[in-house]
């Protein structure tokens, strides 16, 4: 009985251990929200036990209901089933890339990028900074090992003396980065974010930061980045073997890298660290120095904003740039960090705590009522036919039941831009397709031929429908931003606009639900409704929550969402087999 019994759940393990033995964990968020907090809770040896007391955001439990009992069940598995991570770092493989350099050409970088006149100062600070006492360039191995990661037009072949350095190696880079970092910011607070972002434009643009004063695109060099940590990667697990590897990449600020890890590891996951604005920001001016310009200058950077004219943005920059936007909405995680009080992390962890869980013990608990509803908006929002972004959203009653699911596209009767061409346009003048304004407009009919003929021209071949968006075409005729001449409707005034159609439920103090989050108008509709708490993922640029949201005395309270979304959603919370079935075993 006792052998049968331990045959069981030697068959259980095996079963689980496919999930468990390895992790990657790939954490975003915008500068000042936390991933370097989560990395280091993650590298932690022990994990601390914490209880409901212990979870506090403004005066209240963090976790209510049943959700307190979620909590305590993935704490209480993590606390006998916690395996420290590795975290690889992006700014130490920056490091490595800029430590190619020799030093006068470093400087002369530096002076590059900060179009300065503190030229001295810079060149006293390569001469005498961290790279006088930096082991990268002392030690042959560690150079060896550096090439071997970066220089990906060979096999990557690591001696088992390469192999027994290579953790040395990475706690050298660490180290080098950090003080590297210190001498950077003595100059001005936000020199060491100027200068690794640039690198690290220069690295996907170009593969190296060899030709900062004139580099050219390469398409390949886009993945050069996730190359060498995948490198890293391959490393590690060889060294691991058979005792499994948990890694987390801190942190991916760039979509089509995001897209690497997800195209090569079923064990990856990206998750999104998120704060609020405003505690970001206190974070940033209190804890490093940063000015209300520097920072408006980083969220826009990391927005993925292109500062200039929209003819002169460059075809490839949103493909080496950061858009850490765009990261958030393909996360598989949202994980909520306040930054209220910087030294408590107990939210943070704990949140952390309950992931690993389910990614090593899938369905041990089961969704939140805010995972479920945001779950189906994201579903939602595959439905949409506009060819900018798909955005779904969800409103609820008060009890969190499902009243109205909406998506953004055009009104009922109308055709989706989706199944809109240039062609039908210029062609077919099908009134029920396309507007009698489209058909008869010379103006319309002249630039859309005009665009017809450069997309033609250049994916004739392709096989891709060259669908239009009349919103940009009529936009680019009258030389401005009008957002009114959008054809579609708002997920989130889809949703309410189904709700007057359909409904006869009451949803005052009800609940919204928005892959993106509210515009100034669909804000001023969920004013009106009395709609109670609006769940976002990505916080709007506008200005809808201090001139829409906070006014008034009936204000809808704005929560940033956290939980698993979309392929996530089923791994983490299918359980492999029935739980009854394996307490039985």
């Amino acid at each position: 009985m006792n052998e049968s019994f331990q045959s069981q759940q030697t068959i259980i393990s095996k079963l689980f251990n496919e999930r468990s033995n390895f992790i990657l964990l790939g954490l975003t968020g915008r500068t000042g929200s936390g991933c370097t907090s989560a990395s280091l809770i993650l590298e932690e040896k022990t994990p601390l036990n914490l209880s409901n007391e212990d979870l506090k955001y403004k005066d209240n439990y963090f976790y209510q209901g049943f959700d307190s009992i979620r909590q305590k069940i993935t704490a209480d598995y993590i606390s006998k089933n916690y395996t420290p991570f590795i975290t690889i770092k992006v700014s130490d493989l920056i490091s490595a890339y800029i430590l190619q350099l020799p030093k006068n050409e470093i400087a002369k970088y530096l002076q590059h990028i900060t179009k300065s006149t503190k030229s001295a100062e810079l060149a006293k600070l390569i001469r005498n900074g961290a790279f006088t006492n930096n082991s990268i360039v002392k030690h042959q191995i560690f150079k060896e090992i550096n090439t071997s990661i970066l220089n990906h037009s060979k096999e990557l072949s690591l001696t088992p003396r390469h192999l027994s350095k290579f953790f040395s190696y990475m706690k050298s880079i660490k180290k080098f980065t950090s003080d590297f970092k210190k001498d950077l910011n003595s100059i001005s607070s936000d020199l060491y974010v100027k200068l690794y972002q640039d690198a690290g434009n220069l690295i996907r643009k170009e593969g190296s930061i060899k030709n900062y004063s004139n580099p050219q695109f390469h398409p390949a060099s886009v993945y050069s980045l996730p190359e060498s940590i995948n490198r890293c990667i391959k490393t590690i697990r060889s060294i691991n073997g058979q005792a499994g590897s948990y890694i987390a990449i801190d942190a991916i600020r760039n979509p089509y890298e995001a897209k690497f890890f997800k195209d090569r590891y079923s064990a990856f996951y990206l998750v999104s660290i998120n704060a609020t604005n405003e505690d970001r920001k206190s974070y940033l001016q209190d804890m490093h120095k940063y000015t209300t310009d520097q920072f408006e200058r980083l969220d826009s950077i990391e927005s993925g904003k292109f500062d200039g004219k929209k003819e002169d943005k460059p075809s490839y920059f949103d493909f080496i740039n950061q858009n850490i936007k765009k990261c958030s909405e393909i996360a598989d995680i949202h994980i909520f960090n306040p930054r209220s009080n910087i030294k408590n992390t107990n939210i943070l962890r704990s949140q952390l705590y309950w992931y690993i869980s389910l990614i090593k013990k899938p369905g041990i608990c089961t969704p939140t009522k805010i995972e479920r509803n945001m779950q189906i908006a994201f579903a939602a929002k595959l439905n949409s036919g506009c060819i900018s972004r798909q955005v779904g959203a969800v409103v609820t009653d008060s009890n969190q039941s499902v009243k109205s699911v909406g998506w953004n596209d055009v009104a009922e009767g109308q055709v989706s831009c989706g199944f809109r061409n240039y062609h039908g346009l210029l062609t077919s003048f099908d009134n029920k397709i396309y507007s009698n304004y489209e058909l008869k407009n010379n103006e319309i009919r002249s630039k859309a031929a005009e665009k017809f003929e450069i997309l033609n021209n250049k994916l004739n071949n392709s096989g891709k429908y060259l669908s239009y968006c009349f919103k940009e075409l009529k936009n680019s005729i009258d030389d401005n931003k009008n957002q009114v001449h959008t054809r579609a409707l708002h997920a989130e005034e889809n949703a309410f606009l189904q709700l007057a159609k359909y409904g006869n439920s009451p949803i005052q103090g009800g609940n919204l639900y928005t892959t993106a989050s509210p515009c100034e108008l669909c804000a001023k509709k969920a004013y009106q409704l009395g709609i109670k708490n609006i769940y976002y993922i990505d916080p709007y640029p506008g200005i809808s929550l201090e001139h829409i949201i906070e006014t008034g005395t009936n204000s809808p309270s704005l929560v940033q969402f956290r939980g698993a979304l979309g392929r996530a959603y089923h791994s983490l919370y299918e359980q492999i087999i029935p739980y009854k079935d394996e307490l039985d075993y």
